[in-house]
């Protein structure tokens, strides 16, 4: 399961009676709230009494996605204990897909029973998040002998693709690659590189007879 969800600056927006001492707080593993698509996240929030607690993603379409409580579950929650989303047993992560855009992450709270968006009696918080596509990278691949076989494998999915042959310029994504450099009678040479946002690179490569 992955969930999508786009960063900038908190907003804070309560919905509540001033009488009313219920109170949650809502915080990511991280204070840049900019985000860019592969980036991860995980979610924490508390509250300062015993109540119901819904969380939701709302993506820039406008689409709910409810993020707590977790299916089978309540949703309520104990007073001062921090929660975390996924939760640390979790066998999935929250990653950011894009596209680029502002979406929110929203926090409801009360005491009776688990509070929906479509309710009006709630603590409400919001975090407004942005997301932003990063400049590519260009990476220069030059070989001894040339017209070599270049093949590129991004470090994270573990999709290999065939580029091209040498000598050759390939705009990619920043983020962490290994490039094989093959040609028949010649040893094949594999590096593994990270691309910085707009980096250009040039890689020379020497290959070897057999």
């Amino acid at each position: 399961m992955m969930v999508v969800i786009l960063p900038l600056f908190i907003l804070f927006n309560m919905q509540t009676d001033t009488t009313n001492s219920l109170n949650v707080d809502i915080w990511l593993d991280r204070d840049d709230l900019t985000f860019s698509p592969g980036d991860r996240l995980k979610i924490f929030f508390r509250a300062n009494t015993d109540c119901y607690v819904a969380v939701y993603n709302i993506d820039a379409g406008g689409r709910e996605n409810l993020l707590f409580p977790l299916q089978g579950d309540k949703g309520y929650v104990q007073k001062d204990r921090v929660y975390e989303l996924p939760p640390p047993d979790a066998d999935y992560d929250y990653e950011i897909s894009g596209p680029e855009g502002t979406e929110k992450i929203i926090i409801l709270a009360a005491e009776e029973r688990l509070p929906t968006l479509a309710d009006t009696h709630y603590i409400k918080k919001e975090l407004e998040l942005k997301i932003e596509e990063p400049e590519p990278a260009k990476l220069r691949i030059i070989s001894i002998p040339p017209r070599c076989k270049i093949y590129i494998t991004d470090a994270v999915s573990r999709v290999k693709k065939y580029i091209g042959r040498t000598p050759r310029t390939i705009v990619l994504r920043p983020g962490e690659y290994i490039v094989e450099i093959k040609k028949f009678g010649y040893k094949t040479i594999k590096r593994r590189i990270r691309l910085e946002p707009d980096e250009k690179r040039r890689v020379y490569v020497h290959l070897l007879p057999w």
